[in-house]
């Protein structure tokens, strides 16, 4: 099962030293044409990475030569278990130092060979400490994640944050395992991969995502369902069991284009990497306890195209996907950025880009794909506040500029009505104390007014379908729309303040 994903235009902006900035490295980062040639030199002249790795990792440095046989100026040079000191090549130490036996380890390093245990980080060490011109250190998993417990990757997490304090010179990259399994072994691997991917862009870490890169191709991601949940899997154009790495050439060329994309980014240039949003709303009308329905879903009413192309909003976006690629779908929403000192200055003339996009049982809203953070391009030169519509809840806007880790920008609405500017004005607690977009905006005019019954309930009250006047997202317009939302809401006077 595949999505669509939008594709983005970027602008370089060149600067040249060791970022200490964190940043997310996924299948968004495989353009390599895209990077500057004097990048590509800095990096050669400047980085000097040691690279562990099981079977699965080899991916990476296969992927690396491919790159190097098809284009020359992608020099690299791998020594297994040395540093080369080639000019004009990114020098590469393949493996770590065996303990008490310099030079004389491996190449297959599993985690007791890096970062689990006395021995391990032993290793690591000695290799670190022998070659002292190394400013990159990573290690990349081979299955142990499709098992792995919370508690034993919280191991790794505080191994690797150990390595960085005893290491302030060297940025160490953390990785995600790959998108191989399915089944209840993948579903592990997935929520172990949340588990890095969260804590990286909580803490302002450089991570490789492995998996986000394994699973999409050609503006598709490949996915199952498991327990209702949407779970990356390995794209089938890079299946190959007995290649490189377990993949086919293809697979390693997308992680070796990624390896340089991260590497200019160590070295301070700003890319073409896409920001993304880790956005949360709940809509009134759909809520159940503390998650909403998917009854649009369910029934098959969800359009296949943003329909937010119609009067007020007039987006002409293209966001289309060949189907619903999530069962946690609740709706369409239609988000807008605006950047601006405060929230009182965030009016429409300072929106610096629009998006479609689902939102999600959760709360979360995510892309086309139905599973990852929106992206988006466009630069922040003061703060940014998000605005979010939904075609017939009361539009709200963040109160506070989001928070940045890193590429990425959060905003939960969810926590409390203050979230929302302008407050109770046109936000509302639920009945169950739950912050949430208020319904029954039926002709999406900013106001829960009259019209919003006698034009939009009373028409179409007993029609199935994906209408205006089904201010519960049920599927159906019926007298629960009128009585528990829009005439409350009515009553009590809710507009938006979305300025």
């Amino acid at each position: 099962m595949k999505a669509t994903i939008l594709t983005y235009i970027f602008l370089p902006l060149l600067t040249f030293n060791l970022s200490a900035q964190g940043f997310v490295i996924d299948h968004n980062c495989t353009g390599i044409d895209q990077i500057p040639s004097n990048v590509i030199d800095d990096v050669q002249q400047n980085i000097r990475w040691q690279y562990a790795h099981t079977s699965y990792g080899h991916q990476v440095t296969c992927g690396l030569e491919l790159l190097e046989t098809s284009d020359p100026s992608l020099d690299v040079d791998i020594g297994y278990m040395y540093l080369p000191v080639t000019a004009g090549a990114l020098c590469t130490y393949d493996g770590t130092e065996g303990f008490n036996a310099p030079g004389l380890c491996c190449t297959y390093i599993e985690p007791v060979g890096y970062w689990l245990g006395e021995q391990g980080q032993s290793w690591t060490r000695a290799t670190l400490d022998h070659n002292p011109t190394i400013n990159i250190s990573a290690w990349s998993w081979c299955d142990q994640l499709d098992e792995y417990t919370e508690a034993e990757v919280q191991t790794y997490l505080d191994a690797i944050s150990m390595f960085e304090a005893e290491y302030p010179d060297v940025t160490f990259i953390y990785f995600t395992g790959s998108a191989h399994a399915d089944g209840a072994f993948g579903y592990n691997r997935h929520l172990r991969n949340d588990m890095i991917r969260n804590y990286c862009i909580e803490n302002n870490k450089v991570l490789f995502d492995f998996e986000d890169i394994d699973c999409w191709y050609n503006g598709e991601m490949n996915y199952y369902i498991f327990n209702g949940d949407t779970i990356p899997l390995q794209h089938d154009a890079f299946y190959n069991p007995d290649g490189c790495g377990h993949a086919n050439d293809l697979c390693g060329i997308e992680k070796g284009k990624a390896t340089w994309w991260m590497m200019a980014k160590l070295r301070g240039w700003q890319g073409t990497s896409s920001s993304s949003l880790n956005l949360k709303v709940f809509l009134e009308g759909s809520m159940n306890i503390s998650t909403m329905n998917t009854y649009l879903n369910i029934n098959g009413l969800i359009p296949l195209s943003q329909p937010y192309n119609i009067a007020p909003w007039n987006y002409s976006g293209n966001e289309v996907v060949t189907s619903i690629p999530n069962s946690s779908v609740v709706d369409w929403v239609l988000i807008e950025l605006r950047n601006a000192p405060d929230a009182a200055s965030a009016n429409s003339s300072t929106r610096i880009g629009q998006m479609a996009g689902f939102v999600l049982s959760n709360g979360s809203v995510v892309g086309p794909d139905g599973y990852s953070n929106l992206q988006f391009s466009a630069a922040v030169t003061q703060n940014l506040f998000i605005v979010i519509w939904h075609r017939n809840h009361l539009g709200i806007m963040s109160s506070m500029p989001l928070t940045s880790n890193g590429d990425t920008y959060s905003y939960d609405f969810t926590s409390q009505i203050s979230k929302a500017y302008g407050g109770s004005a046109g936000y509302k607690y639920n009945f169950l104390g739950i912050a949430c977009m208020v319904a029954a905006d039926g002709d999406a005019d900013g106001f829960v007014g009259l019209l919003d019954k006698t034009e939009h309930w009373s028409e179409q009250a007993g029609n199935a379908g994906y209408l205006g006047g089904d201010y519960s997202l049920e599927g159906r317009v019926t007298n629960r729309d009128k009585n528990s939302y829009w005439l409350l809401n009515y009553k009590l006077g809710y507009h938006s303040m979305v300025p």
